[in-house]
C-alpha cells in the first residue's frame, strides 16, 4: 500500500505533463515564482517580529542601551533584514526566468544595461551609507526631535536607505540619508527658555522687576522639568516705543516650549494684578493667547 502511494506521488510530475501538455513548464515556473514570493513575505514579516521581540527584550535588562538607541537600531536591522530578503527573492527569481526561457544569452548581452544600472544605484549606495554612519555615530535615535534638511519633527524611522520625520502637524516626512547634510538635534542637552516681555517706557520699571521676580520664584518650586529656576536677566532692548525686559530659565529636553507659554500666561496674570501695562501690540498677543487657552481649557 505504501509504496503504491510513493508510486502514486512520484508519477504526478509525469501525470500532470500528460494532462497539461505545452503549458506544463509555464504552470511550474509560476507556481515556483509565487512559492518564493509567499516565502519572502512570510519571512519577512516573522524575521521583523523576531528582531523587534529581541531588541525589546534588551529593555529589560540591568545593563541596557538607552531605550531610543533601541529602537532606532531595531528600525535599521528590520530594515536591512527585509532589503536582503527581497533582493535575494529578486536574483531567486531572475535565475528562474533565466534558466527557464534560455535567457543566457540576453543576460551577457545586457552587461551594458548592468553599467547603467550600476550609475543608477550610486544613489542608493550613497544613501545606505549614509544611513550607516547616522546610526554609528548616532547623531540622533527614534523618537528625538530634529531638523533635517528644513523639516522639523520626532524621527519615527532610521531605516537603510531613509530617515522618517513626523511634523507637529502630523505630516510624515521621508528624506533620503544620503540628502541628510545639516542634523539639527532638539532633544540633546538642555534647553534655554526665552520670554521677552516688551513694556512701554512709562511703567514703573522697579515694580516691573519685581512683579517678574515673584513669578520666576513661584516656577521654581512648582515643575520638576526645571533645571535651572527661571529669573529675571534685565532689560535687553530699548526700543523707539518700548523696552524689552527678558526672562530665562532651563528645562530638560522638549519642555522649553510649554515652559515658555506657562511663564507667559503667569507674566499676564501677575502685572494685571499690579495693573502694570504691556506695550499695546504686545498686549494684544498676550490677550488673544490667554483667551485661546481659557477656550481650550
Amino acid at each position: 500500500m505504501m509504496a503504491d502511494i510513493i508510486r502514486w506521488i512520484t508519477d504526478i510530475p509525469q501525470n500532470l505533463k500528460m494532462i497539461l501538455g505545452g503549458l506544463y513548464n509555464p504552470l511550474v515556473l509560476i507556481v515556483k515564482i509565487i512559492a518564493i514570493l509567499v516565502v519572502a513575505i512570510l519571512l519577512s514579516k516573522f524575521g521583523s517580529k523576531m528582531i523587534r521581540k529581541a531588541l525589546e527584550k534588551q529593555k529589560t535588562f540591568k545593563r541596557k542601551l538607552d531605550n531610543k538607541r533601541i529602537d532606532t537600531m531595531s528600525t535599521l536591522l528590520v530594515s536591512m533584514f527585509r532589503y536582503t530578503v527581497y533582493i535575494l527573492s529578486g536574483v531567486a527569481i531572475l535565475t528562474l526566468l533565466t534558466n527557464a526561457l534560455n535567457l543566457q544569452s540576453i543576460m551577457a548581452a545586457a552587461g551594458i544595461g548592468g553599467i547603467a544600472v550600476g550609475f543608477g544605484a550610486q544613489s542608493l549606495i550613497k544613501d545606505v551609507i549614509s544611513g550607516a554612519f547616522i546610526v554609528f555615530e548616532n547623531q540622533y535615535s527614534v523618537g528625538e526631535n530634529v531638523t533635517l534638511e528644513g523639516k522639523t519633527g520626532v524621527v519615527e524611522e532610521i531605516e537603510l536607505r531613509v530617515t522618517k520625520v513626523r511634523d507637529i502637524r502630523g505630516d510624515l516626512h521621508i528624506i533620503p540619508n544620503g540628502e541628510i547634510k545639516k542634523v539639527t538635534n532638539h532633544s540633546r542637552g538642555n534647553k534655554t527658555v526665552i520670554v521677552d516681555i516688551p513694556l512701554a517706557y512709562k511703567v514703573d520699571i522697579n515694580r516691573a522687576f519685581k512683579a517678574a521676580g515673584r513669578v520666576c520664584k513661584s516656577f521654581s518650586k512648582e515643575f520638576d522639568t526645571i533645571v535651572e529656576e527661571p529669573k529675571v536677566l534685565g532689560i535687553t532692548e530699548l526700543g523707539k516705543d518700548n523696552f524689552t525686559l527678558r526672562i530665562t530659565a532651563k528645562t530638560v529636553p522638549g519642555a522649553h516650549w510649554e515652559m515658555e507659554r506657562k511663564i507667559r500666561k503667569k507674566i499676564k496674570e501677575e502685572f494685571d494684578k499690579e495693573n502694570i501695562e504691556f506695550f499695546e501690540r504686545y498686549k494684544v498677543v498676550l490677550d488673544s493667547t490667554e483667551g485661546g487657552e481659557q477656550h481650550g481649557a
